[in-house]
Order: structure tokens, then C-alpha cells, then sequence
């Protein structure tokens, strides 16, 4: 399982900066990031290979910061390249509440982030079709 980094915040122009500013001063990556608004508020969800060190740079900042345990699989990068992990989740009858993706080396590979009840069991899928789980992206 990976760590996600998930930053609460209003939903108002220059949030969106002011985090990358933060994390750019600290030279953390941001190799992924989805944004998710709930009307007032918003909550960016942040794939970094650094998640700890984001997370106190973050709260250091005043700023509420959570860490998420996620599924991180590499998958290929290439058309088609979710469709083995997608086909792996549906014959082990597992569902994907969230997921986001980032390619980590163009052509080669990628990084599929996934969220579900249950994060053994889509890393247990994802080995089954012969994909691996990412735990590091240092």
C-alpha cells in the first residue's frame, strides 16, 4: 500500500498554489493530484514520492493534511494498459471508489492509484494478473 497525501481546504482561488508553493520550496514532487470540490470546500488528493515529508511541510503550514492508504499499481503505458487491471478487479468482484493515475515513464510505465473497501484484495487482484503494487516511489 502507498500513502496519499489529502489536503482539506476552501475552495477559493490561490489554494491551488499556495500548496504547490509550499511543496516546490521543499522540493517535493507532485507526481499525481486530483482535485475533488464538495461545494465550499475541496480536498486535493496528492501523489508525491515523499509523502511523509509533504505531510509536515503541510501541517506545518496550518494547512489540514491527512495520509490515506491507497492501492498504487503499475500498470503499462500504453492503450489498453488498465485493462488488465480493470478485468483483475472485476473477476475478484471488487469495486474502485476512487482512482486517479500518473504516467511514470512515458511509453513504459504507469501508476493507477485506486481506492476500495477493501486495498489487500485489489493488490492481491493486481498480482494475480501479474501486475505489481507500488509502495515506493523514491
Amino acid at each position: 500500500m502507498y500513502n496519499e497525501v489529502s489536503v482539506f481546504v476552501e475552495n477559493k482561488p490561490g489554494k491551488l498554489s499556495h500548496i504547490a508553493e509550499l511543496l516546490g520550496s521543499a522540493e517535493i514532487d507532485i507526481l499525481a493530484i486530483e482535485v475533488a470540490d464538495d461545494g465550499q470546500f475541496g480536498v486535493l488528493k496528492i501523489l508525491t514520492s515523499e509523502p511523509d515529508r509533504a505531510w509536515e511541510v503541510l501541517s506545518a503550514a496550518n494547512m489540514t493534511v491527512a495520509i490515506t492508504k491507497v492501492a498504487c499499481i503499475e500498470i503499462q503505458d500504453m492503450p489498453g494498459g488498465l485493462l488488465k487491471l480493470a478485468k483483475a478487479l472485476e473477476a475478484a468482484n471488487l469495486n474502485v471508489t476512487d482512482a486517479y493515475g500518473c504516467i511514470l515513464e512515458r511509453g513504459k510505465r504507469a501508476a493507477f492509484v485506486v481506492k476500495g473497501d477493501n486495498l489487500e484484495a485489489i493488490e492481491a487482484a493486481a498480482r494475480s494478473a501479474g501486475l505489481q503494487p507500488i509502495e515506493s516511489l523514491g
